[in-house]
């Protein structure tokens, strides 16, 4: 897209005619009174035969809103400047927004030039090197041109056709979203939405919502440069017919996209750049009119740094709307307030700078954490992989492909790709479950958990180890993280895994003699008892001795993987547990099922030893209930898939 800036009557629209053959002027009123009020859009042939699209914009000072919706989707600007007037204080303002909106490439051309006498040319030639300096015109070509006579056009015509072959193809990439700058009927069709599509490919067939308003339509047809065409792209002048759209659903500065993919916003966090040629200083919560894409609203801005800001200077802030704005982070804006004080007076351009995340939470102003969140935003902003790498390490958790791109306005695919990539380097792990986390955050949680188990050993040093349950805070509550990260710990360091308890790599328990003594008596007892589990009281009454003790003793012996405890009371030796899963599986090799009355005959036991041993069974995974029936689980399927012991029922 090529657009054109400058002041009025400069003659830019008379330029775009010789350019395209087109009179981008329409509306009846432009044409009434000869002043360019809106935008303007005309396809141009290059000498290749390839069509660009030319954005013509108002210079009037009363419209740079208009020039502002315009310039948002160009990448080579011409910037327009009379030989009679010279250097004016739209072209400056123009120039400077060009500047904010991140222009790269463009071409100044010295209209009106069979007006003046060579010593004015040569004047307005070194006005506009002064101009130029220090900007991204700066080793712009310079080409006089007479709209009126053409002399000089065809020198012109060759450095645009130079520029747009420096361009390169626009970045197609991410989920289809535009601007919309023009709505309008077309008799037989019904609501026509142009824009230039700022990401993305769009179809015939494509379903399309609005927002802020969330109203679907389907695109019938759809042109680019006014010829019918299969698909629109990003940075193209495209026209879609979507009759399921009312007309008066459809404003400038709302964004169509795939449905539910771009939610409308009334705050945004972004960085803020006021131009060096600012006079005076802004103060925090300033009103300001706001230009995004094709929108313009008024807004207040949040300054999160200092509580003013001045000319040249650059710092964080929260953009804070009247009214809902459908953005995403890397748009950028332009500021505009009153000379003569913030929203009153005549409007002039401040500054502006890019948006670095959307969301309706008020943010407190200088919070060190705050920034440095913002500022690593604004670092991964122009790389999709180090966006990605942020997006995951900020969030502090396990992200879904789908939720990292829903942040980036990237395709699902996309993100696969690039968390590949991520992997590879040792950035992003991916998680059991199909989620991905950042490296260091893994590394955070792996971290608290070592200082959590020693804490435990530091309080309790005659335990084998602590259960993986009580490490969940250390992971934020999260028990996919806590897994990765004590699988990742247990296999490589500095954790070890004593039963169902964790403790540090060798870690020993300082038991005294005389608990070991009682440990060893209840092991023995339990042995004798076989699957007709005995209860922590019954134990006490056998072995006379305290009950606290008998308690203590058990649960060493469940550390260690000795005893298994069927509930509050019951327990039995694993060896028992392990009957318990023989007669399962001598079941299961009968048949598909079995009742509790077949394991209890089979186990040769009553129900009151029975049921807690297959209730034990389902905890585990062994077995699966239904009723009163049990199935393989996870457990018992794994298992016969290797002989059973002891050989079959034949």
């Amino acid at each position: 897209m090529l657009g054109t800036a400058g002041h009025v009557d400069h003659g830019k629209t008379a330029l775009v005619q010789l350019l395209t053959g087109c009179n981008t002027d329409t509306l009846p009123e432009e044409r009434a009174r000869g002043l360019t009020i809106d935008l303007g859009f005309a396809p141009c042939r290059l000498a290749d035969r390839r069509v660009v699209g030319v954005v013509d914009v108002p210079g009037h000072v009363d419209f740079v809103r208009n020039m502002v919706a315009g310039a948002h989707g160009i990448d080579v600007v011409i910037l327009v400047i009379a030989a009679d007037d010279g250097v004016m204080p739209q072209t400056r303002e123009h120039l400077h927004i060009l500047t904010l909106m991140g222009l790269q490439r463009g071409v100044v051309v010295l209209t009106k030039t069979d007006l003046v006498d060579d010593v004015r040319r040569a004047c307005v030639l070194e006005d506009i090197g002064r101009l130029a300096r220090g900007t991204f015109l700066e080793s712009a070509p310079v080409c006089p041109v007479s709209n009126v006579t053409g002399d000089g056009y065809g020198a012109f015509f060759d450095t645009l056709n130079a520029l747009v072959d420096a361009c390169g193809d626009r970045d197609c990439r991410g989920r289809f979203r535009v601007w919309v700058a023009d709505p309008f009927a077309s008799r037989g069709f019904g609501t026509v939405v142009t824009g230039i599509p700022s990401s993305g490919v769009v179809r015939p067939g494509d379903e399309l919502a609005l927002a802020p308003g969330g109203h679907q339509g389907r695109v019938r047809r759809l042109e680019v440069y006014g010829e019918d065409a299969a698909e629109g792209r990003a940075g193209e002048c495209v026209a879609l017919n979507l009759p399921d759209l009312d007309l008066a659903e459809v404003r400038r500065g709302a964004v169509l996209g795939p449905p539910e993919a771009f939610v409308p916003v009334t705050m945004a966090e972004a960085e803020l750049r006021l131009l060096d040629s600012v006079a005076g200083r802004i103060k925090d919560n300033a009103e300001v009119h706001l230009h995004v894409g094709t929108a313009s609203v008024l807004a207040r801005v949040a300054l999160l740094e200092r509580g003013e800001i001045a000319a040249g200077e650059q710092q964080m802030a929260q953009l804070r709307f009247a009214e809902p704005l459908a953005l995403i982070p890397g748009d950028r804006y332009v500021v505009r307030a009153g000379l003569s004080g913030v929203g009153q007076g005549t409007l002039t351009t401040l500054g502006g700078g890019r948006v670095l995340g959307i969301g309706n939470l008020r943010l407190r102003r200088r919070r060190p954490w705050t920034l440095a969140t913002l500022g690593a935003r604004l670092a991964a902003l122009d790389d999709p992989a180090a966006w990605c790498a942020n997006t995951l390490k900020e969030s502090g958790r396990i992200l879904e492909a789908g939720e990292l791109a829903h942040a980036g306005n990237h395709l699902a695919a996309e993100v696969r790709a690039l968390l590949e990539t991520l992997q590879t380097q040792g950035i992003a792990v991916a998680a059991p479950d199909g989620g991905w986390v950042h490296r260091d955050v893994l590394e955070g949680v792996k971290a608290r958990v070592v200082e959590a188990v020693r804490a435990y050993h530091a309080a309790n040093p005659q335990r084998l180890g602590i259960d993986a349950g009580s490490l969940l805070p250390a992971a934020s509550g999260n028990p996919v993280l806590l897994r990765l990260a004590l699988d990742s710990m247990v296999r490589c360091g500095p954790l070890q895994r004593r039963g169902e308890r964790l403790a540090i790599a060798g870690w020993k328990p300082e038991v005294a003699s005389a608990e070991e003594q009682v440990a060893s008596t209840v092991e023995v007892a339990l042995r004798q008892a076989g699957v007709t589990a005995p209860t922590i009281a019954s134990l006490a009454a056998e072995l006379h001795l305290p009950l606290a003790r008998i308690e203590a003793a058990v649960t060493l012996l469940v550390e260690r993987g000795i005893a298994v405890r069927l509930g509050e009371d019951l327990i039995v030796h694993q060896t028992a547990a392990g009957t318990a899963q023989q007669i399962a599986l001598r079941l299961f090799a009968r048949g598909p099922s079995f009742s509790t009355m077949d394991f209890r005959d089979a186990l040769g036991v009553s129900r009151k030893y029975a049921v807690p041993l297959l209730d034990h069974l389902d905890r585990i995974r062994f077995t699966t209930r239904n009723g009163n029936i049990r199935t393989p689980g996870t457990g018992a399927r794994e298992a016969m898939k290797t002989p059973i012991e002891g050989g079959s029922e034949e």
